[in-house]
């Protein structure tokens, strides 16, 4: 009886030690991301975090006043209404991908929130430069008028190793087929978004921060499928219908095309080294160490991202604000004679 009086009290002592040194762990110590309070306190005791957060944040803010000058560019220079809108609706991606990245660094629980509305944005302006890619070959039914019944390749990219496809003739079917490929993007990569941010959102709540391995595979699966068909029909009409329209070269449609392509392409390629790659001081723990594993991959990832969407956005204004001069408003239409003269001016200026 004593000696089982002993364990019982040797037991609880260990217990009660556990207790109250889990309690006193700090928070860097613990699997969950920090909240803002956290995130405060970490700025307000250490010059790395002063720099790595602040830094992310005033390049987020750069890359905010670029596309506010591209408004006001736009809006001073006679371009065609409809072009006008849908390459401020693309240059807008920079600014929102760059904020919701910035986001991430402050509220890091939040992270799937503000992952949602970057997916979202990111597939209205995919669809976005389809459509004005083809508005710039004249729309559907211009295609099908200069280059209708042509046979175009199917093997191309990403599925461009299947030499079984048979080439297929362009017509209006087809090409509506291609517009529901890339506009089925903007329905199913949000919605897999959000379904994921309702999870992680529910499993923080009940201090999970893993979901399971089904779920996260279909979640991840899915938009990748709908990526890859959007791709593929962009792809398609890119690379078959521009090549037998001359004057498609004068738009510059593949950078302006890849320009945007290349925000997805880096974020999953970004998604995986940082998956796969084992950071240094990944598994540092205590009063001393900054960024946990987790938190340190998000930050990363995070100041990665908005210091791309800068380099990208810098590099879009430079292509969409070169405008050729069938993206100019017809001067036939305006009584101004002053509005053709700038006409001129900027299809002049933009050539050099």
């Amino acid at each position: 009886m004593f000696q089982g009086s002993r364990l019982m009290t040797l037991s609880t002592l260990i217990l009660t030690r556990n207790h109250s040194s889990a309690a006193e762990m700090p928070l860097n110590c613990t699997a969950r991301f920090p909240n803002f309070a956290d995130r405060l306190e970490q700025v307000s005791t250490d010059v790395t975090a002063v720099v790595v957060m602040f830094g992310g944040t005033l390049a987020s803010l750069v890359t905010v006043l670029v596309y506010l000058e591209e408004c006001l560019y736009f809006c001073r220079n006679p371009f065609l209404a409809r072009r006008r809108s849908k390459m401020l609706k693309i240059l807008a991606v920079y600014p929102v991908i760059s904020t919701t990245s910035a986001s991430n660094l402050w509220f890091p629980q939040a992270s799937a929130v503000a992952d949602f509305a970057a997916s979202w944005y990111l597939s209205l302006a995919i669809y976005q430069v389809f459509t004005l890619m083809l508005d710039y070959l004249g729309g559907k039914r211009g295609i099908v008028e200069s280059i209708g019944g042509l046979k175009i390749r199917m093997n191309t990219l990403p599925i461009c190793c299947c030499v079984c496809l048979p080439p297929k003739p362009l017509n209006m079917v087809l090409l509506r087929r291609f517009h529901l490929g890339v506009l089925q993007l903007t329905v199913v990569y949000p919605v897999t978004s959000y379904i994921f941010a309702l999870i992680n959102t529910d499993q923080s709540v009940q201090g999970r921060n893993q979901d399971t391995a089904s779920t996260g595979l279909v979640l991840r699966a899915v938009p990748m499928v709908s990526i890859l068909m959007a791709v593929y029909s962009i792809l398609c009409v890119c690379r078959n219908v521009t090549q037998h329209m001359p004057h498609a070269a004068a738009f510059r449609l593949r950078p302006k095309l890849a320009v945007v392509m290349l925000i997805m392409g880096l974020s999953r390629l970004q998604f995986v080294v940082l998956s796969l790659v084992n950071i240094p001081g990944g598994k540092g723990c205590g009063p001393g160490t900054l960024f946990t594993g987790p938190d340190r991959k998000k930050v990363i990832g995070s100041v990665l991202t908005v210091l791309e969407m800068l380099l990208l956005g810098l590099l879009a204004r430079r292509l969409f604000t070169q405008p050729a001069e069938d993206d100019l408003e017809d001067p036939c239409d305006v009584t101004d004679q002053h509005f053709h003269e700038k006409r001129v001016m900027i299809v002049h200026t933009t050539s050099l």
